[in-house]
Formats: C-alpha cells, sequence, structure tokens
C-alpha cells in the first residue's frame, strides 16, 4: 500500500535512469557501426589485393607466351590472351619500335593497367577495375549514410528525451495527488503500486456503476413494456414527434390509418405528403400548442387529431404527442343519415303534395270525360282532348312522387350482383337500340331486396342511354363491376353534366331532360340508401357521365 509518509517526491533519479539507459544504447550502436565500418574497409583491401594479385599472374602468364612467340603470331597471341582472362585491351612496343594493340587501351574510370618490359618488348595490359570501384564507392557511401543515421538518431534522441519522459513525470504528479511516497519507496515501485490501487479503486466504480446500470435498464425494460402495452391498448392512432419534426415511433393503430406510409424516423412532410393533416400537426409543433378533437383529412380519409406538447422539468421543449382517429365512416354515416333525412323530409312533402294534386286532378279528369260525352264543336272537342292529355301526365307524375315519398320495407335476400345487371341490360337492350351496353367484371354475392335494388340500377341505365340519345351519334355504356370492394360504376360517353350540378341532380324534379320528371335518380338515391351503401355522380360537359355505387 501506498505510505501517506511527508516526504516530498522528486524526479531526479528517473530521469538520470532514462538518460543512462539512453546514453548507453546510443553509446552501443556508435560502437557496433564503428566495428562494422572496419570489417567493411578490411574486406575491401582484401578484395583489392586479390585482384590486384590476380592482375599481376596474368601480366606474367601472358609475358611467358610473349617469349615463345615470334613477330609473326604475335596479334594471335594477344586476342588469346583476351579471351582466356578478363583483359580488356593490350598494347605491347617491340623493340623495333612496332606497337600491336588488341581490344580497348583507353585509360578511364574503372580501368587498371600493369606495364612489363622485356626482350620481347614494353607489354601494357588494361583490365576492368569497375568492381573494385564499385565496392569502394558502396563502402563510402553506407559510412556517410550511417553517420548521418547516427548523429540525426542523437539529435531526434536529445530532442525526444523531454517527450519520453514527461508522461512519466505526468503520472508522478498525478500519482502524488492520491498519495505521499514513502522516501524509502522508490519511484517506479511508487508509481506501480499508485497504478494498481487506481486500477482497483476503478474497478470497484464501475461494479457500482455496472449495478446502478442494471438497475436502470430494468426499470427502463419495466417502462418500456408498459408504455408498449398502453399504446397497443389504445384504439386512436398515436404519433411520437420529436422538436425537429421527425416522427420517433407511431402505435400500431397509427399504422393501419396511416396504411402504405413510411413513419419510422420520417419528417411529417415526408410521412405525410402534402396533406392538411401533415399542416396541422406542423402548425402544432411550431407553435407547441395543444389540439382537442380537431378535425381534418389526409387523401380519402376523415381524422379526428389531438396533439400534446412533452415538456421537461426545466421546462425543456422535447417534442409532441398526436393522437388521431380515423372519423371517415361516422363522417360517411352521418351523411347518410343527413341524406336519409332530406328524403324522408321531400317525402313527406311530396306525399301531402301529391294526394291534393291527385284529388284535383281526379275531379279535372271526370269532368273532362262528361264533357266529351256531349256533342260540340270539333276545335272544343280537340282542347278537351289536349287538356285531358295533360291531365293524365300531370297524374303520372303525381303517381311516381307517390312512389317516391311512399315508405320501402326490404325483403332482403341473397342476390347476384352481376346476373341483376345482366337482367337489367337485357330488358333495356330492346329499347336502348344503337346504345351498345357493355359489362365487365365480377361481381359479389349481396343481400338485397331484388325488385327494388333492380329499379335503381335500371333507373341509372336508363339515364344514361337518355343521356347518350341526346347527345347522337355512336353512344356507349360501360358497366364495371367489382367485388372489393362491392361496387357498380355506370359510365356513359352522353351530354355529360356540371361537376357542382352532380348533387342537385339526386333531388327530386331535378331531370335535365325534356319530357322527364326528375324523380328516377332520387328513387335510386333513396333504395340504395335503405341498403346502407351511398351514390355520386361525376363528369363534365360533353364528355359524359358516371354513377358509382357503393355497397
Amino acid at each position: 500500500m501506498v505510505s501517506l509518509a511527508t516526504a516530498p517526491l522528486t524526479k531526479v533519479g528517473f530521469r538520470r535512469d532514462i538518460r543512462l539507459f539512453l546514453t548507453a544504447l546510443v553509446a552501443f550502436f556508435a560502437v557496433l557501426i564503428a566495428v562494422l565500418l572496419i570489417l567493411m574497409q578490411q574486406m575491401l583491401g582484401q578484395t583489392r589485393d586479390a585482384k590486384w594479385e590476380q592482375f599481376d599472374l596474368i601480366t606474367s602468364v601472358a609475358e611467358n607466351e610473349l617469349y615463345k612467340a615470334n613477330d609473326a603470331n604475335i596479334d594471335v597471341v594477344l586476342t588469346s590472351l583476351r579471351v582466356r582472362y578478363p583483359i580488356a585491351g593490350a598494347t605491347l612496343t617491340r623493340p623495333g619500335g612496332r606497337v600491336v594493340r588488341s581490344g580497348s587501351v583507353v585509360e578511364g574510370e574503372g580501368i587498371e593497367s600493369l606495364t612489363r618490359r622485356g626482350s620481347y618488348g614494353t607489354l601494357q595490359l588494361f583490365f576492368d577495375a569497375s568492381e573494385l570501384y564499385s565496392l569502394r564507392r558502396t563502402f563510402l557511401l553506407t559510412a556517410l549514410i550511417t553517420l548521418l543515421a547516427t548523429g540525426a538518431g542523437v539529435i531526434m534522441l536529445l530532442l525526444y528525451i523531454p517527450r519520453i519522459t514527461s508522461p512519466i513525470e505526468t503520472m508522478l504528479d498525478h500519482a502524488s495527488q492520491l498519495g505521499l511516497r514513502d522516501p524509502g519507496v522508490d519511484e517506479q515501485d511508487y508509481l506501480i503500486e499508485t497504478f494498481r490501487t487506481s486500477l482497483e479503486t476503478m474497478k470497484a466504480q464501475q461494479e457500482e456503476l455496472q449495478r446502478l446500470h442494471d438497475q436502470q435498464k430494468t426499470r427502463a425494460d419495466e417502462f418500456e413494456r408498459i408504455t408498449a402495452a398502453l399504446t397497443r391498448g389504445l384504439t386512436s392512432g398515436m404519433l411520437a414527434i420529436d422538436p425537429e419534426g421527425r416522427i420517433v415511433d407511431a402505435n400500431q393503430a397509427g399504422r393501419e390509418i396511416l396504411r402504405d406510409r413510411t413513419l419510422d424516423n420520417a419528417s411529417i412532410e415526408g410521412a405525410l405528403g402534402e396533406s392538411p393533416f401533415a399542416d396541422v400537426l406542423r402548425d402544432a409543433l411550431t407553435h407547441r400548442a395543444p389540439l382537442t378533437r380537431h378535425e381534418t383529412t389526409i387523401d380519402a380519409l376523415t381524422v379526428g387529431v389531438t396533439t400534446v406538447p412533452l415538456l421537461g422539468e426545466n421546462g425543456d421543449f422535447l417534442g409532441m404527442l398526436a393522437l388521431f382517429t380515423d372519423l371517415t365512416s361516422i363522417r360517411t354515416l352521418e351523411h347518410r343519415v343527413r341524406d336519409m333525412q332530406t328524403l324522408a323530409d321531400l317525402g313527406e312533402m311530396s306525399a301531402g303534395i301529391a294526394h291534393e294534386f291527385r284529388n284535383s286532378l281526379a275531379t279535372i279528369l271526370g269532368y273532362l270525360k262528361l264533357a266529351q260525352r256531349q256533342t260540340m264543336p270539333e276545335d272544343a272537342t280537340t282542347r278537351i282532348r289536349r287538356a285531358e292529355d295533360e291531365a293524365s301526365q300531370l297524374s303520372a307524375a303525381v303517381e311516381s312522387l307517390l312512389n317516391f315519398a311512399r315508405p320501402m320495407t326490404l325483403q332482403k335476400q341473397r342476390v347476384d350482383l352481376r346476373e341483376l345487371v345482366e337482367d337489367v341490360v337485357m330488358r333495356l337492350e330492346a329499347t336502348a337500340g344503337d346504345v351498345a351496353i357493355h359489362i365487365s367484371g365480377e361481381g359479389a354475392v349481396i343481400d338485397a331486396d331484388r325488385p327494388l335494388f333492380a329499379r335503381a340500377i335500371e333507373n341509372i341505365v336508363r339515364n344514361a342511354v337518355d343521356a347518350v340519345r341526346e347527345k347522337g351519334g355512336e353512344g356507349r355504356i360501360d358497366i364495371a363491376l367489382t367485388s372489393n370492394p362491392r361496387t357498380v360504376t355506370i359510365a356513359d360517353n352522353g351530354v355529360g353534366l356540371s361537376p357542382e350540378d352532380a348533387a342537385r341532380f339526386f333531388l327530386p324534379f331535378q331531370s335535365g331532360k325534356t319530357n322527364g320528371f326528375g324523380l328516377g335518380l332520387p328513387l335510386s338515391k333513396k333504395i340504395v340508401l335503405l341498403h346502407g351503401g351511398s351514390i355520386r355522380m361525376t363528369g363534365a360537359p360533353g364528355e359524359g357521365a358516371t354513377v358509382i355505387v357503393e355497397l
């Protein structure tokens, strides 16, 4: 353990040991380099002596052969010597002054020569000593590089000794803050002991931190399970949004409502697109304002939104929670109820009017029939007949109005939708003339009052036929059936209608035909609503109209 004596901590011993070690290391390498250079120099000298002995021996052999040669074959002898021995060139000056040369006889770097005199004349042989020159250059270059490297190493050592000792000295300074060194304890032992004690302390603290971390993680896991159970139990959709406007979490109900959308770590605009719903969330996040049951839309959905800003203990804005519910079915039901109430009010009012009209019309028709039994001028008889025709037409309109106003009781049964449509088209083909009617798609089996539902489809198809005939030219009506969702789509290429007039044609007496009463489409709407469905019409002037019946 570290002693808490009062002796001050010094760094002299540590610096001395470091400098002594580094000086000894440098001295060792210096001696080693010097020995290697001496050995290399000795090897270079031995190689040079061996080369010169070789050159001298070759020269002696050449002298012996020249003694035996005569003047006629002296060129052959020199050439033979150059072939057998490493002789670069040879020059022989005969006693008579004749000079014979063979090979390269130019002296230069890497060329050494030997000269001998005898009775044969003066012989000078040139040898290639480039290998000796190369070895000498290599030795000088090696010696220079070694000396420079040694000097650079010494300089770097002197410059980096403070860097080497500084970390240890810093550790000694910090170690003194943990406990004072006993004068009898060496600095290295003191540092090692202090380091070991620090490690033990850090290990104990790490174990304590790990224990606290495990406790916190257990609590976090429990909180996460509780939160997950709560979010799963929510029947409304939930979005958790951070302060930057990114969606960090969404529950399963929210994903089902916003189907086919990427919600994880996406921005509000990236997940919800350019929609009123996205605008409401962005505005609530920007102003950090809570919303309660705010109604908006996204795509074809109507949603109710409630937002809750999240604040930390210090009032920091942490983000926002958005709870939303799909109100589309509720709003559709409300529209259907309103339509049913409107039709009921119109029917009640129409029934009263129709009863009054029918009583008066019966009296008028009775008087007209009595008048026709008497003899009258021809022009008077014609006027009475025309009055009777008008009264009969008005009576038919009153009867249609009564049919529209009369309460209906459904007698539901299993009905094949395609078969029902085909029966309606078969009945109308005789009167449709040159208007082609095409049926496509697979129908579904539904629970419906077959006669009433067939009447609703027939009224729509009749209107389409009349619209095509009014436009003239080649006419066509397409009836498309789908099973999921169960729809009947009737499209024609007739005169069409303005989009703002589409809702008006479902009210009584709003016919666009010359001789129509305007009760066919209202009656079809009433029948569809009674079957729990919806009906809507779209189109454009001159481009035809489309009626969509959804069940």
